[in-house]
């Protein structure tokens, strides 16, 4: 998606253009700017001087002036649209006990993402269970070929609440893996669940945060019958 239809759409699901979030009655906003122009957008929805409309009269004398034959520094980063939602799509979630520190084990909550190649925990979570993070230098790539760095990982034992399926992987880390999942409270009141299975999330229907991300290595083998469920 180019920089003009990311401004078309954020115009139209009625985003903040400084932190692409949409606009609430607690609305707060980052104080970042552009890093390319130093404006006061988020820099995906930058405009550089060949693709930004010319309106009559407008000129360009209070942009910083670039030097021809310097480099612009790459940014990377993701970004998700969070429009007003017309139907809401449930993500797999579960939730697993961490083992910590102190060799203890902590619920915690993951996104099972069968198109990931690596598994992620958020700096939060790490910092909750006191985890020895080991320096791991990554490149992480998503939609649109947009990257992200991670400095750091850490190797952790997980297990589920009702069974004896357990597994130790090594999750890259990441400040944040995505926002509350769901957005918002879903009603299951007419919902038919069979009452005699056990969920691994039983709180699917709350927006609640995510402190794991397990990918497509361990996808499939949580979804077998007697993992998780």
């Amino acid at each position: 998606m180019q920089a003009k239809q990311r401004l078309n759409y954020g115009k139209q699901s009625r985003l903040c253009f400084k932190c692409l979030q949409p606009f609430t009655r607690n609305h707060t906003c980052s104080k970042q700017a552009c890093r390319q122009c130093h404006h006061r957008h988020h820099t995906l929805l930058h405009l550089d001087r060949h693709t930004q409309p010319n309106d009559k009269g407008s000129t360009n004398h209070n942009r910083p002036a670039e030097a021809k034959g310097n480099p612009t520094a790459e940014v990377n980063t993701y970004c998700t649209f969070k429009g007003k939602a017309r139907n809401h799509i449930l993500l797999a979630t579960a939730v697993v006990e961490v083992q910590n520190k102190s060799g203890q084990y902590v619920p915690c909550r993951a996104l099972l993402d069968s198109a990931s190649q690596s598994h992620f925990i958020t700096e939060r979570c790490v910092q909750r269970l006191r985890l020895s993070r080991t320096q791991t230098h990554a490149s992480i790539q998503g939609i649109s070929n947009v990257n992200t760095a991670t400095q750091h990982s850490v190797s952790t034992h997980l297990k589920s609440r009702h069974t004896d399926w357990h597994n130790t992987i090594q999750c890259a880390i990441l400040s944040n893996i995505t926002g509350t999942t769901p957005s918002t409270k879903l009603d299951t009141s007419s919902w038919k669940i069979p009452k005699d299975i056990k969920l691994a999330d039983e709180q699917f229907d709350q927006p609640e945060s995510i402190d794991l991300l397990l990918g497509a290595d361990l996808f499939y083998e949580m979804l077998k019958s007697g993992s998780l469920t």
